[in-house]
């Protein structure tokens, strides 16, 4: 046998052992061909057009691992015609795809991607790039590629759509929601968002109970209103509403959805609705408001009233029907009122002072409703379990300081100074175990007769070692007019009314004190609404919490509620009453033998609303946290501030302090020539 014969002996012989392999290595793979590998023949005796038919033919057989084969001996031809390169490349990617060889796939898809930039315009070629890439588990390279072709304006809408539905479906958390909600935003018209709407609500439908709530935590009142957050907020109602107690909860929730978020089929998930209403009925939520309308504090009372009615306005137009019925604390026997309620009210709202609670506690009356205090602290009931809070707490206004100071600035050396009272003493008790909590250290602590002036300036200058550090100076031989040392604290902690502080505050200066930081409690922020013709001189460091910020846009969205209204200009209280009915009625109705987690589970949901104040987030066991704003005063009323703007005027404090230091050395110096 001559050297050609038995070259060609070995090709054949190698064709059939190669052949075999392919149908050894694949047989696992779901996407194998399912028709027989046809008996291969050898090619090295063809001429290449016809290697290019016996191909094509195993092409119309769908004998993928026979075209595979036949289509890689055909391309490696050096005269293969150049009309057939393209062609034969697409096959060839296709039948290594589907005889489960994805490596090859993957390396072919590519060659024809970079012969044809079309490619990526087909349909076939996408969907075998996915699931090749998705095969051997190069998620980063398939997420690049999704995300790329997604945003590719030059594809057409239903390849780039397909690329985004796809890259969702790599993971079940934030970043898959993510992809849709980006996907949705560049739609290019409104019957493209319609079968987003259409598609993603299918797949809801098919989801487990559980799934779906892992699916919610990931909704928060930023993006409760957006695609595809809201028909996860709208499957979970759905599912709630064949609940007696939760539909009108349920309902509240699709309702908003629907007029407020972003879908575009609206009379489709409309019908949804008119569907469980023909079968539950239109919902009605009673709200109870325990407020004081006479008396000493009924400006705040009908200020809260004003924005209640504001909020049960902005639901009425949307086909809520909330009943609100207000119950003036300062009449004998209101708590009798409270118990003879219609058992469709089952939220109560306030008091907004302590001795009115005192007489809801003592009444029992909260027992068989659901009660949020409009307090720091709702009495002697256990916050969670028996009554909750809508208010900021103590804890609340000093985390707020704290994360200013300790986390953004890096202080974590204090002083308190606390006037010789109950509020001051609470506070201050508070204030050292927080800090101490997170690591820092209270370096000085002083009180002081909140109406005995004189012995103030006396008192501050103990604080901050005065004395010591004059009669250090004098040890050193320096003169009265030598600067004092600073102190070795930052920021002072100061739980009084405002115009006490502001009167205690120069104090500090007078005794060279003038780098620090002063912290106080929200009644601060509150004093400085209304105040006018303030001197800020030594006040540019004054720090106060505040849970209204007229310029939020949950504020801005009210005056113009307000505005349209005729019902005036808004402010804390205002807002109060009204952030407090729009989250009341998400709650839905509740029967008299609640339990708290029945409670803390809906507030979960109801919590992802935009407010008007600083936003309250409550965690699982029902407690509260609102996240105060921070305020420093300005000549008329205040402003909003942050940790880059408290940093920039720290440190014009400081470079002030250490020009008047340079500028007294230079005076020694010059008196000693």
């Amino acid at each position: 046998m001559n050297h050609e014969k038995s070259f060609r002996l070995f090709s054949h012989i190698f064709a059939l052992v190669l052949v075999a392999a392919i149908v050894s290595t694949t047989s696992g793979c779901s996407l194998l061909q399912k028709h027989p590998l046809s008996s291969t023949i050898s090619t090295e005796m063809l001429s290449t057009n016809d290697l290019a038919k016996v191909a094509n033919q195993a092409w119309v057989k769908k004998d993928y691992m026979a075209s595979e084969l036949y289509y890689t001996r055909l391309l490696a031809r050096a005269d293969v015609p150049q009309k057939t390169i393209l062609p034969a490349i697409e096959r060839l990617s296709v039948s290594s795809y589907k005889s489960g060889h994805y490596h090859e796939a993957q390396a072919r898809l590519e060659e024809w991607r970079k012969l044809s930039p079309e490619a990526l315009n087909s349909e076939v070629w996408q969907n075998c790039y996915f699931e090749s890439l998705a095969a051997i588990k190069n998620f980063t390279k398939l997420r690049t590629h999704l995300a790329n072709t997604m945003e590719n304006g030059a594809l057409p809408w239903n390849i780039r759509s397909q690329a985004g539905i796809n890259l969702s479906s790599l993971d079940q958390n934030e970043e898959s929601l993510a992809a849709l909600e980006r996907l949705y935003s560049i739609a290019p018209n409104d019957e493209d968002k319609k079968d987003l709407e259409h598609w993603f609500s299918a797949g809801m439908v098919s989801k487990s109970d559980q799934e779906l709530q892992n699916d919610s935590k990931l909704i928060s009142a930023g993006n409760n209103l957006k695609f595809p957050y809201e028909l996860v907020l709208f499957e979970l109602a759905t599912r709630q509403s064949s609940t007696e107690e939760y539909w009108p909860m349920a309902w509240r929730t699709m309702s908003s959805v629907v007029h407020k978020g972003q879908l575009v089929d609206k009379p489709w998930f409309n019908k949804v609705i008119s569907n469980l209403e023909a079968k539950y009925g239109i919902p009605r939520v009673g709200i109870a408001l325990m407020l004081p309308i006479s008396g000493r504090f009924q400006d705040y009372g009908w200020k809260i009233i004003r924005g209640a009615g504001a909020a049960q306005w902005e639901l009425t137009k949307a086909g809520l029907d909330v009943d609100v019925q207000v119950i003036n604390t300062e009449e004998p026997g209101w708590t009798k009122r409270v118990q003879d309620l219609p058992p469709w009210y089952t939220i109560l709202g306030g008091p907004i002072n302590v001795k009115a609670f005192k007489e809801l506690e003592q009444s029992e009356a909260y027992k068989e409703k659901v009660s949020f205090s409009f307090l720091a602290k709702p009495g002697n009931l256990e916050e969670g379990k028996q009554a909750w809070r809508f208010f900021a707490s103590p804890e609340d206004q000093i985390r707020a300081s704290l994360n200013l100071t300790i986390n953004d600035l890096g202080i974590h050396n204090f002083a308190i100074l606390y006037p010789q009272e109950k509020f001051g003493r609470q506070m201050s008790k508070i204030f050292l175990d927080m800090a101490t909590n997170r690591g820092a250290k209270v370096t000085g602590m002083e009180s002081y007769p909140p109406s005995n002036f004189p012995k103030w300036s006396k008192i501050v200058g103990k604080l901050v070692k005065a004395p010591q550090k004059e009669a250090s100076n004098a040890a050193n031989g320096l003169g009265t007019d030598a600067p004092l040392a600073e102190t070795d604290f930052d920021a002072v902690f100061i739980p009084d009314t405002w115009n006490q502080a502001k009167l205690l505050i120069p104090h500090f200066f007078f005794h060279e004190a003038d780098t620090l930081i002063f912290l106080g409690p929200e009644l601060w922020s509150q004093a400085l609404n209304s105040a006018r013709g303030t001197e800020t001189q030594n006040l540019q460091l004054t720090v106060a919490p505040g849970a209204w910020w007229s310029g939020s846009k949950g504020a801005i969205d009210l005056k113009e509620v307000m505005d349209h209204e005729g019902l005036g200009t808004p402010d804390f209280w205002v807002a109060l009453g009204y952030d407090f009915i729009k989250f009341s009625s998400r709650l839905g109705t509740f029967s008299s033998d609640w339990t708290p987690d029945e409670v803390n589970e809906r507030i979960a949901n109801a919590q992802q609303m935009e407010f008007s104040l600083a936003p309250i987030t409550w965690d699982s066991n029902g407690k509260a946290n609102q996240k105060l704003f921070l305020f420093r005063p300005e000549h008329n009323g205040k402003t909003k501030i942050d940790a880059y703007d408290v940093k920039n005027t720290l440190n014009r404090a400081k470079n002030r302090r250490a020009r008047r230091i340079k500028a007294w050395e230079e005076t020694q110096s010059n008196s000693h020539q």
